[in-house]
């Protein structure tokens, strides 16, 4: 009896110090959070007092953050992320249905090639591609910021989406050719709808690295295609750093990834662990 106590003490204890450390955890990544909606919200007056404690909240440093064009940087990060998933998705849909279903002289090779693209450093890349954005009229355009980040977000894509194609059966598509379907149809209207959840989460996480880059859109950006990762960097006011427009403009960058997260959260857990039951 004394042992079943003991040992019911200590699965007890282990379950509090479990919790203990998640709730810590969580501290961990909400403090900053919270510490940015609360200079958001928090007058200039009040800046580096009571850091808590929110007594007077106000809009004025989202009024700043506007008339500092935080609003048009937001749409241009829109703008550059919807088009670099959008080329990324596309191309890594083909390919990885190529990569999973044909048998092609060297497949692995190129598929190693094509992953091993995202292990270069950014910045060995980033010269080169100045050059030739320069020349040929692209720097400062959304089609050469949407063409760049398709192709930096297009390994990743394929890698999961080949993961994905590779847990349909091929019964499915050979009894689809034996109906007299094309390749195309069975791509589009059979293979993707049952890979849906697994896209969503290449979307997403293509979707997170694009709208967080910086170092492209610093040198391939321009006044009027400047997002917003750029624009926070270039922040300073007369007299040193405006910390709540920051953060106000903070606020305003980080919500639409957040929509998105949460949006696609279902999605992107179902597809992370798509095929796991049937192997």
């Amino acid at each position: 009896m004394r042992d079943y106590r003991k040992a019911t003490r200590f699965f007890k204890l282990r379950k509090y110090l479990k919790l203990g450390v998640l709730i810590a955890i969580v501290l961990v990544y909400l403090l900053p959070i919270y510490g940015m909606f609360n200079l958001a919200f928090r007058p200039r007056a009040e800046m580096f007092s009571g850091f808590f404690v929110l007594t007077q909240p106000t809009l004025e440093n989202f009024v700043e953050a506007y008339e500092y064009g935080a609003y048009s940087a937001i749409v241009n990060s829109v703008i550059i992320t919807v088009g670099g998933v959008g080329l990324a998705l596309t191309l890594s849909v083909l390919a990885s249905y190529a990569f999973s279903r044909f048998n092609v002289k060297g497949k692995n090779l190129l598929m190693f090639y094509i992953l091993s693209t995202r292990m270069m450093p950014p910045i060995t890349l980033i010269i080169p591609i100045f050059i030739m954005y320069y020349t040929i009229g692209l720097k400062g355009t959304y089609l050469g910021l949407i063409l760049v980040y398709g192709m930096m977000a297009l390994p990743l894509s394929v890698w999961m989406t080949k993961s994905f194609i590779d847990d349909v059966p091929k019964d499915i598509d050979e009894a689809a050719i034996i109906d007299g379907h094309s390749t195309m149809y069975i791509l589009f209207k059979i293979v993707l709808p049952m890979v849906a959840p697994g896209i969503a989460a290449s979307a997403a996480f293509a979707a997170i690295t694009i709208w967080n880059e910086f170092l492209f859109a610093l040198l391939l950006s321009g006044i009027d295609t400047k997002p917003t990762s750029v624009l926070l960097s270039s922040i300073r006011g007369e007299r040193g750093f405006n910390w709540g427009r920051v953060a106000a403009i903070e606020v305003i960058y980080i919500i639409p990834i957040i929509i998105l997260v949460f949006w696609l959260q279902k999605h992107m857990l179902r597809g992370l662990t798509f095929g796991t039951v049937r192997r």
